[in-house]
């Protein structure tokens, strides 16, 4: 049979391949889904396009689903939008076919399984068209749903924004239109893409069940489908569980970039267990501190030659996995976890369970590990498409570090939720990324701005085939403008996105998109759908826009706390307003009228130059704004001789794209968009700028 879909945005929503129509062609196979959804539409609208683009399809079974608009636009009564559904059903029947309305009024089910009344988008003229679109059922005797959306109202991972559904999301809308149509038609739906997933586990469960073939991990020469790459993680999960002789294991990975990474999360996450990744630039003290707070059950390094980890483990007695143990009688051979034939158990985690921990920053003082639950993972996945509008026809490019956030919160998940591949690589020369990209066709490449300032320094980029790529999003520090605007030019049809989040919140939090980045260059960008900021001034009041203060984050967007260090991440916390929880982020921000936040450095990081506040980060962005400064970073400086009533100076350490840049220059550049005081006392080039472990500007490194 053919069936349309006739409705507004929520028919049309949820990205590629991601509308409830879509869904309900994967239950139906044999049956032809025809969708005529058009966003902003409202009854009239309807009634316009009804001929053409339904009656003319020669239906046998339509959908209805039209009503939201006419409510917000509120320039009709409702018995007007009645009148003109019921002149739609009518014509439908007309025709022979069924029509069926699909409501968006109805009563909601809450977190506890209770139906109550719809709190958002509903009020005396909507519950008024709500026993109208009842009557009209059962005047023309035809089926109809109260609530399309009844099981995702407070579900925050089924949304796109406020009020449209991702896919996820029509998985339930799907659920509520297929007990319907499994009458109409008679045939019993498919039980793929239900909305039965619960944890990051269920993520690679359905990849492998419903796109067994498809690619899902390239390193180099090797490449596996979602069948090939499971056939190996199956044995890999059991190896684990026998070595470590606990079911759900602990197990930390010191790794660069590679396949058996890859293997290695999916492992862990398919047994349950927790992922502990290890920054491979961590000093002695940093995996002392880790391995005695963590306690891993399993170690997995390199080789014996990673002596620093490998006594780290010793003192804490985990056992040591290698990828080349060599003829050494403490390490256990990853190939040997590959040839476990033990049966593999099936308990599944819990949303709440913890999944991964992700340490802070650090090279001498031991990190903080910070707790990811499954629920938090999926959230971030979400938030992942929302904000790159990644889809099932991407290939994505994995460059960033596998034990940083993006990696593993967002790349390797979302990848497995929407069965696409990740490209990996160690590889971060321009000309071996560049390659890589024509090579596989990648889409998406995220990455740091320090790689991109090299690939647009690349001469002659055009003789690389990158037409593939849609998406380049950079996070970590600030991006300068004469790299924006070098790979506006040299990729005139890709998205530049910038993207911010916190070791400490479970979601990246702001995206900043490509048109704005030309005017905002030191922006963050605008908050993501369920995610709440506010800046407060020290009295915790929020402050004006263009007013710097603290950032803070609703306590619903933070991690639940610091592995084995309880009350750690509640001193952080404070109450405001009702008695709702916020991070204290320590970071300085301002968001202007338009909602666009500015990151001003650590509260730490302000400067006061005779009594009038600096913020090292203004300084900055306007430095990186100059065509010759690669790099750059401000401090503080005690003032002293004929300067000392001004308590601090201006220390700026510029990193020269050009050898022939002053001082004198740096100046005169700052001078030209600051006010005097603002404009660095003193300027120091050097080669680099030293960093962490997270690739963050230690300033306290710098003299």
């Amino acid at each position: 049979m053919r069936i349309v879909c006739f409705g507004d945005s929520l028919t049309s929503c949820g990205g590629e391949n991601g509308r409830y129509s879509d869904i309900l062609a994967d239950r139906f196979p044999g049956h032809e889904f025809i969708n005529r959804g058009v966003g902003g539409e409202t009854f009239e609208d309807a009634l316009l396009r009804l001929d053409t683009d339904v009656l003319a399809q020669r239906p046998d079974i339509v959908l209805v689903e039209f009503g939201a608009n006419d409510w917000w636009r509120d320039e009709r009564p409702p018995s007007a939008w009645a009148a003109d559904l019921d002149a739609i059903v009518a014509r439908i029947r007309d025709v022979g076919a069924e029509p069926v309305i699909l409501g968006v009024f109805g009563p909601c089910v809450d977190s506890s399984g209770r139906r109550v009344e719809k709190n958002c988008g509903a009020d005396e003229r909507s519950r008024e068209f709500r026993k109208l679109e009842a009557d009209i059922a059962r005047k023309h005797r035809c089926p109809r749903i109260a609530n399309i959306q009844e099981r995702i109202a407070e579900n925050r991972c089924c949304w796109r924004d406020r009020n449209h559904p991702n896919e996820f999301g029509n998985r339930f809308v799907a659920d509520a239109v297929e007990s319907v149509l499994t009458k109409l038609l008679g045939t019993t739906a498919r039980p793929v893409r239900k909305p039965v997933l619960r944890t990051v586990r269920d993520f690679w469960i359905e990849a492998v069940e419903l796109a067994p073939d498809r690619l899902a991990a390239v390193h180099e020469q090797r490449r596996l489908s979602y069948a090939e790459a499971d056939a190996l993680i199956r044995p890999l999960t059991a190896g684990l569980r026998r070595v470590s002789g606990v079911e759900h294991p602990k197990v930390a990975v010191f790794l660069p970039n590679c396949l058996e990474y890859y293997l290695l999360y999916w492992a862990v996450i398919r047994a349950g267990g927790v992922v502990v990744p290890l920054n491979t630039w961590l000093k002695s003290e940093s995996l002392t501190g880790v391995f005695s707070n963590v306690r891993p059950d399993l170690l997995v390094v390199r080789n014996r030659f990673d002596q620093a980890v490998l006594a780290a483990a010793r003192a804490a007695s985990t056992t040591a996995v290698a990828l080349d143990p060599g003829d050494s009688p403490e390490l256990v051979g990853f190939k040997a976890l590959l040839k476990c034939a033990d049966r593999l158990g099936d308990t599944a985690p819990a949303p709440d369970d913890l999944a991964i921990i992700m340490h802070t920053s650090g090279t001498t003082a031991v990190p903080k590990g910070a707790m990811m639950r499954h629920s938090d993972l999926m959230f971030n996945v979400m938030t992942t498409v929302n904000a790159h509008q990644f889809g099932p026809g991407d290939v994505h490019l994995l460059v960033n570090p596998m034990f940083h956030c993006t990696a593993l919160y967002s790349s390797l998940p979302t990848a497995a939720y929407q069965k696409t591949p990740v490209i990996i690589t160690a590889d971060t020369t321009p000309e071996g990324l560049l390659a890589l990209v024509e090579r596989e066709h990648i889409t998406t490449f995220l990455s740091v701005p320090a790689i991109f300032q090299r690939i647009a320094a690349v001469p002659e980029v055009q003789r690389y085939d990158t037409s593939s790529l849609r998406l380049l999003a950079y996070a970590g520090s600030a991006m300068p403008v004469s790299t924006v605007r070098r790979l506006q030019n040299i990729f005139p049809y890709v998205d530049l996105h910038n993207f911010f989040g916190l070791t400490e919140t479970i979601s990246m939090t702001h995206v900043l998109l490509g048109e704005d980045a030309e005017q905002r260059p030191d922006s963050i960008g605008k908050l993501l759908p369920f995610v709440y900021a506010k800046v407060v001034n020290e009295s915790l009041n929020e402050v004006p826009p263009g007013t710097v203060g603290e950032l803070l984050f609703a306590r619903d967007n933070v991690i639940p706390g610091y592995y084995n260090q309880p009350g750690k991440l509640e001193e952080a916390l404070v109450a405001l307003d009702d008695g709702t929880l916020w991070f204290r982020t320590g970071d300085l921000a301002a968001v202007d009228e338009e909602g666009y936040f500015f990151v001003k450095g650590r509260k730490k990081d302000m400067i006061i130059v005779g009594g009038e506040n600096v913020y090292a980060s203004e300084v900055e962005a306007v430095l990186m704004t100059h065509d010759n400064i690669r790099e750059a970073a401000v401090k503080g400086v005690p003032a002293t001789g004929v300067r000392a009533s001004l308590g601090e100076l201006i220390r700026a350490y510029v990193v020269r794209g050009d050898a022939a840049l002053t001082a004198l220059d740096v100046r005169r550049h700052c001078a030209a968009r600051l006010p005097s005081y603002k404009v660095p006392h003193e300027v120091v080039f050097l080669d680099e700028l030293p960093r962490n472990p997270s690739g963050k500007v230690v300033k306290t490194m710098l003299s």
